[in-house]
């Protein structure tokens, strides 16, 4: 089985560096994110992908609508990987790095979720991915929620999870 995985292209809280981890907050592409989605589609339009796994969120489903222009395939929306619950709805990433630095794999900020939980759900996702009979698919989602994905696949620490920078529109590819 091949698997892709892309990040949202650009989104308008990304520009603001703020957090949106509702997904009923319709929170978009820009017109720099639809680019960079374009420029992914024409990576994949080749691929023989069967499915397409999203967020719950607005701006993976606008991600892969762009990507499924080239194959026409079901989308379907898993909330497993979705963005990680923050408590820190509309508030910048300096607050929410302030908040969890002493203890960031581990602290539950209020209304949100750990690390740990975050990972326990990507992980769960990932084994029941690789459990199906496709050939190739492709899986929409979120910065950190891609930083496990790599983890997983590559056996990585937490703390080499953490390090990991994935920008806007990358594109990951496994073979399992």
């Amino acid at each position: 089985m091949r698997l892709y995985f892309v990040r949202h292209g650009q989104s308008s809280y990304n520009v603001k560096k703020r957090f949106n981890s509702d997904p009923k907050k319709k929170v978009l592409l820009t017109k720099l994110g639809v680019k960079q989605i374009n420029k992914v589609k024409s990576n994949l339009k080749n691929k023989k992908i069967e499915v397409i796994f999203v967020s719950e969120f607005p701006r993976t489903i606008q991600t892969a609508k762009i990507i499924n222009e080239s194959h026409a395939v079901p989308i379907k929306i898993d909330k497993r990987i979705n963005e990680r619950r923050t408590g820190f709805e509309g508030k910048t990433f300096h607050e929410y790095i302030k908040f969890i630095d002493k203890n960031k794999f581990h602290i539950k900020p209020k209304g949100g979720e750990s690390f740990q939980e975050e990972k326990k759900r990507v992980f769960s996702f990932l084994k029941d991915l690789i459990k199906m009979p496709c050939k190739e698919v492709l899986i929409v989602s979120h910065e950190e929620i891609m930083k496990v994905i790599k983890g997983y696949f590559n056996k990585l620490t937490d703390e080499e999870m953490w390090a990991l920078s994935i920008p806007n529109a990358h594109l990951m590819k496994f073979n399992v």
